[in-house]
């Protein structure tokens, strides 16, 4: 469960009930008598009706749903950007997004996971559901496999950004399919005995989780994004914390992050948009500042712990900026790798605290140096968030000057700031994000419990309860990262840590592959026997309902749909005699 978190207090600002009524009253004593009792009548109704509206809303988040989560604005505020479409309307997504949050608490009360992965296709989901309490769409695996422009490509989100809403689209209306086909089915049992041969019911109705990558764009494109998802079938989304102009897979390098407050915007577009829409919508903030170099902007100060500067003053007389010092490598086409080496080395690039402890080592007028350094980590912490210049201060209060630090000079030539990430780095951000978020979640290069372990606690010291996710990524080496011992029990220890959702990204595209690429294999070598002994025997062996494919397309069910509507008797149904599944019949 969330922690438990009081509601935050709109601003001063926000208009509360007590101010709306007194308007109400001062606007009917001024306008009587200009204001026919009609239009009078016509302004009380739609302010009580607002009153009402928001009455609800703010009933509604004092559920325990909403524990820990903090809004930025007041229910009034949403209640006047619904519409008076009927406030009882609910989106299937929300009731999907309830039974996530069901899911997940139980998870983290009973230390347990729900683990899923990456389905492409409605095979997947209908196999998948028989064992996993959710389901994952991948924007790495929309944009290589099922892009709305049908132009693949790798994971760099610029494809178009109804993609990913699609395929939450043709999964969940799969899921809907598959629920009503199976509730006919069973309902046409005629004993008790009938129906447990048929076995236990399938809970086709999986929650979607789905990526929402950068937000495609400024915070307007994050509200139409998350419009999108929540009317096309997602129970919850995540977001993470890169530019959506560079934004790369989490397991590229060149990953630019942007200002903590900037994502923190997002967050709330994200909770704002689904307020507006009467939904539960799950949210998993991302961070991948852990193996981040660059950062779109220092404007947030909570960021300057982590940003590069040029310590050597003498950088700018003798090769000038960065930029300036790399444009004239390309134009003399000198080795630019080994140049830009050349720069960054001497123009001393060091955090500010390395270059403060750098400063004091070589100041001979300084004697008790380490207790100067420890006086100053104790106070510039990575999750102090103290601005350049409090650190400057810091730093002249102790040692008697400031000293050349700028992070201005190291600019790379698209404008970018300098930055290094890493573990801190990844809690002290998701701390951040986690009072606007459902789960959080830092992406690594490496499957590292320890590293997992040292995040956990990290998040857990500010927020006992908090919910985290976690990547099983296809991209680690999964073999030279652990013992075959530990990758069995590598989901059930991150699980103890509090990781209650975890899930392989690309699963549903490797395991294809290697299905496909076998396949293909024998079938070639083998012919039909390839096929009848390695896929439809097994499938018949190990109780696979797709062996049967017409069954599990709908057929019967389309074929009830049609003798419904033309009285009884369809003489074109689908599943009459002739139909070829009769040779399965011995295999019920």
């Amino acid at each position: 469960m969330p922690v438990a978190t009081n509601q935050t207090k709109p601003k001063e600002s926000v208009t509360s009930h007590e101010d709306v009524i007194a308007k109400i009253k001062q606007t009917n004593a001024a306008a009587a008598a200009s204001k026919t009792d009609t239009s009078l009548n016509e302004f009380e109704k739609l302010q009580n009706s607002l009153l009402e509206e928001s009455k609800r809303i703010e009933k509604w988040w004092q559920e325990p749903r909403w524990k820990g989560i903090q809004r930025p604005y007041s229910a009034m505020d949403i209640a006047k950007k619904r519409g008076n479409f009927p406030e009882t309307i609910k989106y299937p997504s929300s009731v999907m997004s309830e039974k996530l949050f069901k899911t997940l608490e139980k998870h983290f009360e009973d230390k347990t996971v729900s683990m899923t992965f990456g389905a492409m296709d409605p095979v997947q989901i209908t196999q998948m559901a028989k064992y996993l309490d959710t389901i994952y769409v991948s924007g790495w695996q929309c944009s290589s496999t099922a892009s709305t422009s049908n132009e693949p490509g790798p994971d760099l989100a610029d494809y178009p950004m109804d993609t990913v809403p699609n395929k939450v689209e043709h999964l969940f209306k799969a899921q809907q399919f598959h629920n009503r086909r199976q509730y006919e089915e069973r309902s046409n049992a005629t004993s008790l005995e009938e129906l447990e041969k048929m076995g236990p019911e399938i809970d086709y109705l999986t929650p979607i989780v789905a990526d929402a990558d950068a937000g495609h764009g400024g915070l307007t494109a994050v509200f139409k994004l998350t419009k999108m998802f929540i009317e096309r079938g997602a129970a919850g989304i995540h977001m993470e914390d890169q530019t959506s102009t560079n934004k790369k897979c989490g397991h590229m390098s060149g990953r630019c992050v942007i200002p903590v407050q900037e994502h923190i915007n997002r967050l709330v577009t994200i909770r704002m948009c689904s307020d507006i829409m009467n939904s539960s919508l799950i949210i998993v903030a991302r961070t991948d500042s852990e193996e981040a170099t660059l950062l779109s902007s220092t404007i947030d100060k909570r960021d300057h712990y982590f940003i590069i500067g040029a310590t050597n003053e003498k950088i700018l007389e003798d090769e000038g900026t960065f930029v300036e010092f790399m444009d004239e490598c390309i134009a003399n086409k000198d080795d630019l790798q080994a140049k830009e080496t050349y720069w960054n080395d001497k123009a001393g690039l060091k955090l500010f605290n390395e270059a403060f402890a750098d400063a004091v080592e070589k100041d001979d007028n300084i004697k008790d140096k380490q207790n100067i350094i420890d006086e100053f980590n104790a106070k510039v912490g990575p999750y102090d968030g103290k601005s350049i210049y409090e650190m400057q201060a810091i730093c002249k209060q102790l040692i008697g000057h400031t000293i050349f630090f700028d992070w201005d000079i190291c600019r790379v030539r698209e404008g970018l700031y300098r930055y290094k990430g890493g573990t801190k780095c990844s809690i002290m951000r998701a701390r951040e994000f986690s009072k606007y978020a459902d789960l959080v979640w830092m992406e690594s290069n490496l499957p590292d419990y320890e590293q997992a372990r040292e995040f956990a606690e990290g998040i857990h010291d500010l927020n006992p309860n908090k919910w985290m996710a976690y990547n099983l990524s296809p991209s680690f080496n999964w073999n030279k990262a652990m013992s075959i011992d530990d990758q069995e029990t590598f989901i059930k220890r991150l699980g103890l840590l509090g990781y209650n959702w975890q899930f392989i990204t690309l699963a549903g595209l490797h395991t294809t592959a290697l299905a496909i690429d076998q396949f293909s294999k024998n079938f070639i070598k083998h012919g039909m026997k390839s096929y009848a002994q390695d896929i439809q025997q097994q499938e018949i062996a190990q109780g696979v309902d797709i062996v049967k494919h017409q069954k599990w397309s709908g057929a019967e069910y389309i074929d009830g749909i049609l003798r419904l509507a033309q009285g009884g008797v369809s003489a074109t149904a689908a599943m009459g005699q002739g139909v070829t599944e009769t040779q399965f019949q011995a295999e019920r």
